[in-house]
């Protein structure tokens, strides 16, 4: 069996390419790292090729699995210590469902998407929005934040005014989030039979105007005025929090 031990090979090279947005969603791949989420890719079906380390390689039953030297692992990696367990995964369209839906217009910060997917997931917000300018789900900081719980989520990246039209024709209400605005939304009044589409904004300059008068209700979160803010990953956490208990 051939092992691949220099990180110039062109499959090798390849595979680095996939770090990066554009030819994750070109070639319709991305790169995984961990034994956790490399497990959770096997169950949810969407793993093409393993790759390891001589040290792990009998852990797994898989028929195209590639054996890496440490060398090449260290190279693919984008920790200080590498896992030494790879996969690369294809990119999976699940169908949407009858769950509300995370609209997210701008995030930046890997932590951030990241913590909002695996919140989405918890509290039943399944159909996940991008807007074309959010930092990428698989990007390797935005996977280990999400734990794997992006596998199970139905993610678009789209034009969100046009899709968030569509939705409205679909009879799905709107709720934006603000960073200055007074709210018209009373968590009290919500109809429980109602899915919702909740927008979150860009961690420096919130929801695009545009955005926010398609809402059909404006949100602020009120927090003691000795924080000045939270992040978009927590203050979105709470929200999906309080709209999974109303429903």
């Amino acid at each position: 069996m051939e092992v691949i031990t220099s990180v110039k090979n062109a499959y090798i090279l390849k595979l680095l390419t996939l770090k990066d947005k554009k030819n994750q969603f070109l070639n319709q791949q991305y790169l995984i790292e961990g034994l956790n989420i490399v497990n959770e890719a096997l169950k949810n079906n969407v793993v093409d090729t393993i790759l390891t380390t001589k040290k792990h390689f009998k852990s797994f039953d898989f028929k195209n699995i590639i054996e890496i030297s440490d060398n090449v692992a260290k190279k693919l990696s984008d920790l200080k210590t590498s896992q030494e367990i790879f996969a690369v995964c294809n990119i999976k369209n699940n169908p949407i469902t009858n769950s509300n839906y995370l609209i997210l217009d701008d995030i930046q910060d890997p932590g951030n998407l990241g913590t909002l997917l695996r919140s989405a997931l918890a509290f039943n917000f399944k159909n996940i929005l991008c807007s074309f300018n959010c930092v990428s789900v698989y990007n390797p900081k935005v996977l280990r934040a999400a734990q794997g719980n992006h596998f199970k989520l139905n993610i678009e990246y789209c034009d969100l005014e046009k899709k968030i039209n569509l939705l409205k024709n679909q009879k799905l209400k709107i709720i934006s989030t603000s960073l200055n605005q007074t709210s018209n939304f009373n968590l009290d009044k919500l109809d429980e039979q109602q899915n919702y589409g909740l927008i979150l904004g860009n961690e420096g300059s919130g929801v695009k105007q545009q955005l926010t008068l398609l809402s059909d209700y404006n949100l602020l979160l009120d927090i003691n005025s000795e924080v000045d803010s939270l992040n978009v990953g927590v203050a979105g956490s709470i929200l999906m929090y309080k709209l999974f208990n109303k429903n």
